[in-house]
């Protein structure tokens, strides 16, 4: 029988989150070593590491870069790229990515003499979009986890997992991926703490290699979580002693066993045939990532001692950088700052460190730019209100928006002239669907806090009064009310086919709670929805719901949501049918990030996106900044083919 060849990736850190610059060089002593006394054992390890990384072993420890190098040009082990800093692709505009990646292979050639051909992706968060960028900067394949894409996909079969496979890009492009799966290196890893006997691991490995495997990855994440913890949970397996003598142990008694050989993961890459290339992602998980539900990309964007906040801010410096003359130092210090270990676990002194800034956005800023009254109606717009009812309707030429004064100013229709005033967006009142579990009504643009502490929900679908200012080009609404968490402005400004809104906090404090507004219920409830933003690359990737869906689900009672869209060029495009509405917003002022849900009930369809400014995790940290936010609307069409 043909030995099934085996492969370990060991992913080495030293900006994880809770480890302090003091600790690098016992990292280095206690983990990374071992790491190279295994490979000089005769284990054909794969080493995935940053630049940053690099660097900083350099900096503590020069005789393992030497040591490495050597083990390198011997062809003993196998650099595997990450890039200049561990960022979150599909959370980070495409530029970045693309910089990210290069600056990579600039330091490991720079320091090692070496040139990875294969990728790991940082965190397993993959897109579509994400593996062209991948392409484009010259690797040859990827390493993503099994486990997630395939519970996403029913359609595939476990007989991918025996071999390299095939993804198909955004482009329509392909590149070859190497595995990793989840499972069986938290099964590793249970081994390592003791909490596994060696029989034990090994009867694991004869049940999930099944007959006709030709490559299994043993191993694919953290190197920092043997004879060390980081300390990111109270849950960590107590230290025991000798672990990597276990690793070794291990490694040996495989290194023995005819069944099995002992390969680099390039070496994995030659069992790589031709075969249909499989689509990753889809409407309902538009990202995988790895592990557990818990490690949705909300993690690294909405939660935190202050995502949102350093999230915008590196919007904000990618903004201003001058992308024609930027020098690779500028581009290395905004990949730095957008790390992922900056989001999560992070210490209270290297937050101290980031200097997140707290602007404040002033309602008098936007008033005094409007300074002329409703007194002076331009003769083409027309205003009525419905006193019985207490709705807004504003008719321009372009535009008729009708708002509900008794629920907060929440959107009761929209229609544009260029989809012939036929309302696209609004209120499902209750009673819209035969069906008890959803008899109430389905706002749009409105507010909804979940508050933890407080066990409450806040809206902000009250009674309001209102005013209308305009200017020459177009009219403003406001409202203010004053919620259980605060005051806040609604705004809303017409100028031509756009709608802008907007919410603006008294309070800056970020609550510890889930934050989710602008709500967006579409009308035609006839059939599913459909979606297009951009996950990381220049591409608009474009999504088709086929099953019910709701990436504002909640995990467990500490994680609040399954799922969200990095949108990270500000944009998204939401609709049903041929008609749809593009939203837009600026992720420098407020990168928050759009959720999207669909619904079967009888034979309707209830489609929702809406935008969260905070999700709950177990990293989520009071006293963040809880910055305004503000998106437009107006109307689109279904303009290429969703093929997802």
């Amino acid at each position: 029988m043909t030995p099934v060849k085996i492969y370990a990736i060991f992913h080495m850190n030293l900006a994880f989150s809770s480890i302090e610059k003091e600790s690098h060089l016992e990292v280095v002593q206690r983990c990374y070593w071992p790491l190279l006394q295994l490979i000089e054992s005769g284990i054909p390890l794969g080493l995935e590491m940053t630049a940053y990384t690099l660097e900083a072993i350099q900096s503590v420890d020069p005789d393992w870069i030497k040591c490495f190098k050597t083990l390198l040009n011997e062809n003993r082990c196998e650099l595997i790229a990450s890039g200049d800093s561990q960022i979150i692709g599909p959370l980070v505009p495409a530029d970045v990515n693309r910089h990210n990646l290069r600056l990579g292979q600039v330091s490991y050639n720079r320091i090692l003499g070496y040139k990875p051909t294969i990728a790991y992706l940082n965190e397993q968060a993959v897109s579509a979009g994400l593996l062209d960028i991948y392409l484009e900067v010259g690797f040859d394949a990827v390493v993503v986890e099994w486990d997630n894409p395939y519970s996403h996909n029913p359609n595939w079969h476990t007989d991918l997992l025996k071999r390299p496979q095939s993804l198909v890009t955004a482009l329509g492009n392909e590149i070859k991926v190497i595995w990793n799966h989840a499972i069986a290196f938290q099964k590793f890893q249970r081994y390592v703490h003791g909490e596994l006997l060696l029989e034990d691991y090994l009867q694991y490995l004869n049940k999930v290699i099944q007959p006709g495997c030709l490559a299994f990855p043993l191993y694919g994440s953290d190197a920092e979580v043997f004879d060390y913890r980081p300390g990111r949970y109270n849950t960590e397996a107590v230290q025991a002693d000798k672990e990597w003598q276990r690793i070794d142990l291990l490694f040996k008694t495989l290194n023995s066993d005819a069944r099995f050989l002992w390969s680099p993961p390039c070496d994995v890459m030659t069992l790589w045939r031709p075969s249909p290339a499989l689509t990753l992602t889809n409407a309902e998980h538009p990202v995988s990532v790895k592990k557990q539900a818990k490690y949705n990309i909300n993690r690294w964007a909405l939660s935190g001692r202050n995502d949102l906040q350093l999230n915008s801010e590196c919007f904000a410096d990618f903004k201003k950088l001058n992308k024609a003359t930027a020098t690779d130092h500028q581009w290395r210090q905004l990949c730095r700052r957008w790390a992922s270990d900056l989001r999560t676990h992070l210490t209270q002194k290297r937050f101290e460190v980031l200097a997140v800034q707290k602007p404040l956005f002033k309602l008098s800023t936007l008033i005094s730019q409007n300074t002329q009254q409703t007194n002076i109606i331009p003769d083409n717009v027309q205003i009525e209100f419905d006193e019985a009812r207490r709705k807004l309707s504003i008719q321009t030429p372009e535009i008729h928006l009708i708002l509900n004064a008794n629920r907060g100013l929440c959107i009761e229709k929209l229609s544009f002239v260029s989809q012939g005033f036929t309302p696209i967006l609004g209120t499902l009142s209750h009673g819209y669907f035969d069906h008890i579990s959803y008899g109430v009504d389905f706002f749009s643009n409105h507010l909804l806090m979940e508050r933890f502490r407080h066990r409450d929900r806040v809206t902000d679908l009250n009674k309001v009064e209102y005013q209308i200012l305009n200017n020459a080009d177009d009219l403003l609404i406001l409202s203010h009310q004053s919620l259980r968490s605060g005051g806040l402005s609604k705004w809303y400004r017409l100028s031509g086919e756009n709608l802008t809104c907007g919410f603006t906090f008294d309070n800056h404090t970020r609550p510890e709670a889930s934050l989710r507004l602008g709500y967006v219920t579409l009308l035609d409830c006839s059939q599913r929805n459909w979606y297009q933003t951009h996950l990381g690359s220049d591409t608009l990737e474009s999504f088709q719901a086929k099953n019910d869906f709701n990436h504002g689900n909640p995990v467990s009672s500490i994680v609040s949501a399954t799922s969200a869209l990095g949108a990270t060029a500000g944009e998204v495009r939401f609709g049903s049918g041929p008609s749809g509405v593009k939203l837009k917003w600026d992720p420098a002022h407020c990168a928050a990030l759009p959720m999207i849900s669909s619904q079967k009930i009888n034979d309707n369809y209830l489609n929702r996106l809406w935008f969260s400014l905070i999700e709950a995790d177990e990293t989520l940290k009071e006293d963040g900044y809880l910055p305004s936010f503000e998106y437009s609307i107006s109307p689109c069409s279904l303009q290429c083919e969703t093929r997802k």
